[in-house]
């Protein structure tokens, strides 16, 4: 019984031993399927791990080259501002330079490879232009030199034209005093003469044309209509010679000559217009002693009057015999 107790144990452990086996088992099975399948999936997923490994080395190649693009680009960004801050600089100086010249802007409408390319030509036209007439400092100074005679003559000339405009004036003035004095001259001359053809009993008259610059002369002898007055070479020897010694005075009457001559006046004179002609003279002479009056006639001047003033010089005869013979002689030849 205790072998049976015992076989019967053993029995039942084995049958739960075999029961735990077989439970095991298939659990180990069930385990083993898992893992198979777990490998299989870990084989796609080493796959993937190994699709991903490359995935991320050659992101990494290409994070080293994007750095390396980015270093260098950051690396032309600082050359770019450094050339910007350059520029910069050059604008502000182009700007400082370009309002020496203007002061205001001036907006234009072209493209700066227009720009460019006018002032290129500028370039080119001022070296030629330099080549030409040379230094531009040596011209600068020229400029400044011309334009500083040019100011100092524009000077000169306002200084001339302001001269210029008071000689006009002063010139105006003198010629409207010379054109009053001229009137009032003809006007005593004219007064002169009626008064001394009046001591005769003559009337006449005297016309001047200063435009055209003629003098016209007309005599009545006697007391007539001034309407009867007549020229001068109507008359006869006598008054013509009177009423240009009357002429003569008046004209003297106006000049301030400090000599005054008079030649052969009493040719043609009776001797009334004789006397009273030589009585004029003495008298215009005696009231103007600071002139001289030399008269020269042929006739004898014995019955003038003695006086301090008057000094009488008679000439020589000339030999007329032998100034006829000389003549004779010449026509001979």
């Amino acid at each position: 019984y205790k072998l049976f107790t015992l076989i019967s144990c053993t029995s039942m452990k084995m049958a739960d031993l075999k029961g735990s086996y077989e439970k095991a088992e298939q659990e180990y099975k069930q385990h083993k399927e898992c893992i198979n399948t777990i490998a299989e999936e870990a084989d796609s997923v080493k796959e993937d791990l190994s699709k991903t490994d490359q995935e991320v080395i050659k992101c990494k190649h290409h994070k080293k080259h994007y750095d390396e693009k980015r270093s260098a680009h950051l690396h032309n960004i600082q050359t770019l501002e450094g050339n910007l801050k350059s520029k910069e600089k050059e604008y502000e100086m182009s700007v400082a330079k370009a309002k020496e010249i203007c002061l205001e802007r001036v907006e234009s409408r072209r493209s700066a490879r227009s720009l460019d390319s006018e002032i290129n030509r500028l370039k080119l036209k001022i070296t030629s232009q330099k080549e030409q007439q040379g230094d531009r400092e040596e011209i600068v100074r020229q400029y400044h030199e011309a334009l500083e005679s040019y100011k100092n003559m524009t000077q000169q000339m306002k200084n001339l034209n302001s001269f210029i405009k008071s000689l006009d004036s002063v010139m105006n003035q003198r010629l409207q005093a010379y054109a009053e004095l001229r009137r009032f001259l003809s006007a005593r001359c004219k007064y002169y003469f009626d008064s001394m053809l009046a001591q005769r009993g003559y009337s006449g008259s005297m016309i001047f044309d200063h435009k055209n610059e003629t003098l016209s002369i007309s005599v009545q002898p006697g007391q007539g209509n001034k309407a009867d007055l007549s020229d001068m070479r109507l008359l006869s020897g006598g008054e013509r010679s009177f009423s240009t010694v009357c002429f003569v005075l008046s004209l003297w009457a106006i000049t301030e000559a400090p000599f005054r001559c008079l030649d052969e006046f009493d040719v043609y004179m009776d001797m009334v217009n004789r006397r009273i002609s030589m009585d004029m003279m003495l008298k215009v002479a005696a009231s103007q002693r600071y002139r001289q009056f030399i008269f020269l006639t042929p006739q004898n001047m014995s019955s003038l009057p003695e006086s301090k003033i008057i000094r009488i010089l008679r000439l020589k005869d000339p030999d007329r015999g032998q100034r006829n013979t000389q003549r004779s002689e010449d026509e001979d030849q």
